[in-house]
């Protein structure tokens, strides 16, 4: 394996990570909240841009088209958390 896919490689799944880290954090922010001024919907918005722009980073670190179906994958879990803690949990 050359270099500098492994660079690639390494680079992608830590900005990945890092940024959907964030995410997650973002929404259980929102979800744990007080919703004041529409604060809850910010922070919700918020967690679903860190997603996105994660997938959007790992797809120019690796020179891909950035429009793709696996932008979904960015908006699922945060997505998919905040209704679990507000419906169910809370």
């Amino acid at each position: 394996m050359h270099i500098e896919r492994v660079k690639k490689y390494v680079a992608s799944s830590l900005v990945c990570s890092v940024l959907m880290l964030h995410s997650l954090a973002v929404a259980t922010l929102g979800a744990v909240q007080d919703d004041v001024g529409g604060s809850r919907v910010g922070l919700f918005v918020l967690s679903l841009l860190f997603g996105l722009l994660g997938i959007a980073a790992v797809r120019l670190i690796n020179r891909l088209r950035i429009l793709t179906p696996w932008l979904l994958c960015a908006v699922i879990p945060p997505t998919a958390f905040y209704i679990l803690w507000l419906r169910i949990l809370h």
